[in-house]
């Protein structure tokens, strides 16, 4: 993996954030209304330039932001946003399908690419999962975090821009007040209702099978392309929709008989794609034609469509199928990963680029706590603990006893109101039966302000708890074992001479990472069933050159001065589930850089001037 593990952060600036349009109608304990947000550099760290397939949607409005280079940032949202205004990027229209509070963590299959020659158990040569993100959030959490994008984002959008903003029964009520806040009671324009079937294992309630979308305008003079739907009888309609700005606009405008107005409830849109094989089951991922909707009523050919917690990509590839521009924005390098690939596939063009705004991270915040935690000695989780969902666990003091813990988050600045909030949270514990006399704060990144005699001011001043509080760095925590977070992929390679040409073969791949999920996922099957097939399919074995832990394999040919990845797209090499990559690449010339990218999505960066020119 190139990634460094790096506690520190670039700061350039911070702009204020505009306050909500609407009164502050949602009140709680801990509420917090953010002011401001930190302007990062930004780096490019790749450049995909491709003829576009679809040039010819664009003749009519070929001139519409003309200069701007589609993006797919690597970030958070607040951090995106940030770097979007320092631009002046106005975006035109935004979908966002940020979690829901579902309480769940999210994962995608690890699958290696062999070919299909190793028998597997479950016969789909899965070697466990990796989470994607966490969804479990104490709800007061989740709101500060969700109201303090939103703000962020309407910052960002122009005056004639839409948002829609998916999500379901978990915490769409308590966003729609937050909505009603940001943008103003009177911007609300729909709530729309996407009701899909499936399997259910509901007994004893209703199977809940729709997401609620709410959509609203910046402002009472929003773009707006009225859309029909075909009549049919029954009750599932066809699914064939017809915009004011599409071909069969002519069939449909005006006449009844043949097309219908599109009303807010919408059953027509299957989804089911999230399981198909193309994209290796991400798991929220939201069906084409669903966003194919939203972007047609709500944009024109060449503007600007946003997704903030862009997932899989899909609102970036349908935006680039449709004629607009995209902004595709993640904060793990899954999402990353497979938004690039897919965009690639498809044909598009964009930069991609890396928010230096702190950790950057083990794949995602989420995998990146996970790991931290196992490496603080006496950590467990809150569920053995049987604490709240406001603690992440305990730490074993001196005499065995646990310290409960908070632990801000990567992605995330303990600030003097963040502080604040946390501290009432504490002063709970002081009526509570748990006996506890001492807390830790665990974060990454504070004010400079903020310092264990500033806690200490803080609970002297407010006299509600005899509880120490301990402010803990997560730098200090972790001291020497901060490089175990990235424990490196090494690779193998050799290059033979061939006239003007160069033949390279990667003969050796290794990722200590996947080596210990490996085994593992071996130890798991023997404990279940307390022995080994003598064909060993209970069991996974790392061939000699390790290349099924090879998902893609990259090259970048132009060498460009100032560093940024170039991708040779014709010699990309990437392997689907039940294949394998090739392994042997003719190149046309003799200085390269190959990137190497595992299973899990770590990547390892080599320059052809480093590897030993032996034949093989």
């Amino acid at each position: 993996m190139s990634v460094k593990f790096n506690l520190m952060k670039t700061k350039i600036k911070s702009y204020n954030i505009e306050p909500a349009r609407g009164q502050a109608l949602l009140k709680f304990q801990g509420r917090i209304f953010p002011k401001s947000m930190d302007l990062f550099e930004a780096e490019t760290v790749e450049e995909i330039k491709q003829k576009n397939q679809n040039l010819d949607l664009r003749d009519k409005q070929k001139e519409l932001n003309a200069d701007f280079k589609n993006l797919l940032l690597q970030g958070d949202a607040l951090s995106a946003c940030a770097y979007l205004k320092s631009k002046d990027i106005k975006i035109d229209l935004v979908y966002i399908d940020p979690p829901f509070a579902s309480g769940a963590n999210y994962a995608k299959k690890v699958y290696l690419r062999n070919g299909d020659k190793t028998k597997f158990e479950n016969d789909d040569s899965s070697i466990g999962e990796e989470i994607m993100y966490g969804d479990i959030w104490q709800k007061e959490d989740y709101l500060n975090w969700l109201y303090e994008r939103l703000l962020a984002i309407r910052d960002v959008m122009s005056e004639k821009a839409s948002i829609y903003v998916h999500l379901d029964w978990h915490i769409g009520a308590y966003a729609k007040v937050l909505l009603d806040e940001v943008f103003g009671e009177e911007n609300f324009v729909n709530e729309i209702i996407w009701s899909y079937t499936g399997p259910s294992s509901a007994t004893d309630t209703f199977a809940k099978k729709h997401d609620t979308i709410f959509f609203y305008s910046k402002s009472e003079n929003k773009n707006f392309n009225l859309q029909y739907i075909k009549h049919v009888s029954g009750l599932h309609n066809t699914g064939q929709v017809f915009g004011d700005n599409n071909k069969d606009e002519d069939a449909v405008r005006g006449k009844e008989e043949t097309g219908k107005k599109l009303e807010d409830w919408w059953i027509d849109i299957f989804a089911g794609e999230r399981y198909r094989n193309e994209l290796q089951g991400y798991s929220t991922q939201k069906p084409e034609k669903l966003l194919e909707r939203i972007i047609k009523a709500s944009s024109d050919e060449g503007m600007i469509v946003a997704d903030f917690f862009s997932g899989s990509g899909t609102t970036a590839k349908v935006a680039d199928d449709l004629g607009r521009k995209f902004i595709a924005c993640d904060i793990g390098i899954n999402a990353i990963e497979t938004t690039r690939d897919r965009l690639v596939k498809a044909g598009a063009s964009f930069d991609i680029l890396k928010i230096k705004d702190g950790v950057r991270l083990f794949r995602n915040p989420a995998q990146t706590t996970q790991k931290i935690f196992s490496l603080i000695d006496g950590f467990r989780p809150r569920a053995e603990l049987e604490l709240s969902e406001f603690w992440d666990g305990g730490i074993a003091d001196a005499n065995g006893n646990f310290e409960p813990v908070k632990f801000i988050g990567i992605d995330k600045k303990l600030t003097k109101e963040l502080l604040g909030a946390v501290l009432e949270e504490i002063y709970t514990l002081e009526d509570s039966e748990t006996g506890t006399s001492k807390v830790k704060i665990i974060c990454a990144f504070k004010d400079l302000e903020i310092d264990q005699s500033y806690v200490n001011k803080e609970i002297k001043e407010d006299k509600k708890t005899l509880i120490e509080v301990e402010l803990v760095s997560l730098d200090d925590l972790l001291a020497e074992k901060r490089d175990l977070l990235f424990a490196e992929d090494s690779a193998g390679i050799e290059i033979k001479k061939e006239g003007s040409k160069r033949k390279v073969k990667i003969k050796k791949y290794f990722s200590p990472y996947l080596k210990t999920k490996i085994d593992e996922y071996n130890a798991k099957k023997v404990k279940k069933d307390n022995l080994f097939e003598k064909d060993g399919t209970k069991t996974v074995k790392i061939s000699d050159n390790g290349l099924e832990l090879i998902e893609s394999v990259q090259f970048d040919t132009e060498l460009k001065k100032n560093g940024v990845w170039t991708s040779n797209l014709a010699l990309e090499d990437k392997a689907e589930i039940k294949a394998k990559i090739k392994g042997v690449y003719e190149l046309p010339i003799s200085k390269f850089k190959i990137k190497i990218r595992n299973i899990a999505g770590d990547e390892i960066i080599i320059n052809s001037e480093e590897i030993k020119k032996n034949d093989y």
